[in-house]
């Protein structure tokens, strides 16, 4: 793992449709979807990450 400000790849799930999406996660606790808009399909631009 490199520097504490880098971002993982992970799965994350969005929080209104549970659709699951490959993501950056960040120490903060932002999240974004890789490869695709900001947002889910559904509207929803927050995910949780799947552990």
């Amino acid at each position: 793992m490199g520097d504490s400000t880098e971002a993982e790849r992970t799965l994350g799930v969005c929080v209104h449709c549970e659709s699951v999406y490959a993501i950056r996660s960040w120490p903060n606790g932002k999240t974004r979807p890789i490869g695709t808009p900001r947002n889910c399909p559904c509207g929803e631009c927050e995910f949780r990450v799947l552990e």
